[in-house]
């Protein structure tokens, strides 16, 4: 489409831009600004969430709470914090799980089991959750514990479904254990549940019934408020509906609807944001995409929801580059209409002003941009360095073998192997380069964890490398957090790991708060 040519220098500033840009449908402006309040009000509705917690955890330490009712409260805190806080989950889960093997009844091992393997796939750990699944599905219980059965089983198929993304053909293996989970849902479900009802509207939006599925949803989200996870389900379903039907805006409004309602209900793992932010990216508003995007990985970064992390990570590189682009084009804008306005307008120092304003704040985004793309690199840098170390090792010791066997000393070469030669030092080097990392990409790392710790207890780094205890909580930081985990890497028993974790936390000023806050190390500085 031909532009208007007014003077020069606006065919200078098209010529910067694309000449064909996309259809563009008007922006729900209402959602929006009400998705935005709620955006800037999340900390309160954490806060909220947080003292349901914390009057569960009270519940808890009662000295005189029965068996029955530790099992049911650890329960209740297991399924509070799936949604929002998947480590926690898996840790109340399994405290649910040991206390009901002291003295539960087979219904109170079964829940604590399903919870157990709800909060398994809730943390991605796929694998064992299936397996504990399917070990659940031949024990008879009651028809209650049954429906939490298929409920569990229809989130796990849900999120194995998203995460192979149909790339294989266990995505329709997947998708049709969750329809199976589904109809299942609906046979034992009383008619009036409003949970059963989304089913029924949400397998008609699957059949391409959607009249059928609008007028179910509707009703649906008339008798909910933004406070019931089922809304913001509910919204996401009509969303798809709109987009059926050719009407972009409705798809937005109702995805922002429903991103709305999961800040409400601080449910970090909801797919409604970054697809919102994806459909703004379409639409050329690269700014409120890349805030949508990133408030939406903060918020699975909290809950720790990998599985909504690696779903989103095909839009961030998209986004960050648009936006970063609209950063440098505005700056040039304006730039050149500075310039050609003191031949223009005689206010040169209002003009002033504002171009300065706009200067600043580009650099400051670019400052933080290039801050994120140099950790990234670092990343990566390390990365590969250490593959590379271990490589030059590998290849070594194969010639070594080689060079054994061929000269015929094989019984040379299995008495050096059992001597605990050739793997001598490896530990200790393999410390080094983990020390090198973490240092590279947090220079300041051991003196924020020192800030944590009270004075007297304070580490002092010898010859440079960190203590059992630093290291430990380094790789807290790079996001492995699971003590199990970390001992395999460090080549130290689970129970040391836990001795490690414990001692430090006792060391701190906020024990409690103790290992969010070295989490938080690093980010604040981007």
């Amino acid at each position: 489409m031909k532009k208007l040519l007014f003077i020069s220098v606006f065919l200078i500033l098209l010529s910067s831009s694309e000449s064909c840009l996309a259809v563009k449908w008007p922006l729900p402006r209402v959602e929006l600004r009400s998705l935005d309040n709620a955006m800037r009000e999340s900390g309160k509705y954490s806060k909220r969430n947080a003292i349901k917690l914390d009057s569960l955890k009270m519940r808890l330490s009662e000295k005189r709470l029965s068996g029955s009712a530790r099992i049911e409260t650890l329960i209740m805190m297991s399924r509070f914090c799936r949604q929002n806080m998947s480590d926690s989950s898996l840790r109340y889960s399994a405290m649910a799980v040991d206390a009901s093997r002291i003295y539960g009844s087979l219904r109170e091992r079964y829940l604590a089991s399903l919870v157990y393997t709800d909060a398994l796939a809730a943390a991605g750990f796929f694998s064992e959750a299936i397996y504990d699944y399917d070990s659940l599905a031949n024990i008879h219980v009651d028809k209650d514990s049954r429906i939490e059965f298929f409920k569990v089983g229809r989130r796990l198929y849900s999120n194995l479904s998203n995460y192979v993304d149909d790339e294989s053909n266990m995505a329709a293996y997947y998708e049709d254990r969750y329809v199976a989970c589904d109809d299942s849902l609906v046979a034992l479900m009383p008619e009036n549940d409003n949970f059963r009802k989304f089913i029924i509207a949400e397998r008609m939006v699957a059949n391409g019934k959607f009249a059928a599925a609008r007028n179910v949803l509707k009703k649906l989200m008339a008798e909910l408020g933004p406070n019931s996870n089922i809304y913001g389900m509910t919204a996401f379903q009509l969303a798809s509906v709109y987009k059926s039907d050719g009407d972009q805006t409705q798809y937005a409004a109702y995805l922002a609807k429903a991103a709305e309602s999961d800040i409400v209900c601080n449910v970090r793992e909801g797919f409604a944001l970054p697809a919102l932010a994806a459909w703004l990216y379409e639409q050329n508003e690269f700014a409120m995409a890349f805030r949508y995007i990133n408030f939406a990985l903060e918020e699975a970064y909290k809950g720790n929801a990998r599985v909504r992390m690696v779903s989103m990570a095909r839009w961030v590189p998209a986004i960050d580059e648009a936006y970063r682009c609209q950063i440098s084009a505005s700056r040039n804008e304006w730039l050149l209409f500075a310039a050609v306005s003191t031949t223009l307008f005689v206010a040169l120092a209002v003009m002033t002003f504002f171009l300065f304003k706009q200067i600043s704040k580009s650099r400051a985004s670019q400052k933080a941009l290039a801050s994120t793309s140099r950790m990234k690199d670092a990343y990566i840098g390390n990365f590969i360095g250490l593959c590379s170390t271990y490589s030059e090792k590998y290849y070594s010791l194969l010639k070594l073998v080689d060079r054994k066997i061929s000269s015929g000393q094989a019984s040379e070469l299995l008495k050096t192997i059992k001597s605990g030669k050739i793997g001598e030092g490896e530990n200790e080097d393999f410390y080094k380069e983990i020390d090198s990392v973490v240092l590279t990409l947090y220079p300041d790392f051991v003196e924020k964890v020192n800030e944590l710790l009270e004075p007297v207890e304070r580490v002092r780094l010898k010859g440079g490398q960190l203590t059992p205890e630093l290291r430990i909580y380094a790789f807290v930081r790079l996001g492995v957090s699971e003590s199990t985990r970390i001992a395999r890497i460090l080549n130290y028993s689970v129970n040391t790991v836990y001795a490690y974790r414990n001692r430090m936390r006792n060391r701190a000023i906020d024990r409690e708060h103790f290992e969010e806050n070295v989490l938080k190390i690093g980010i604040d500085d981007n």
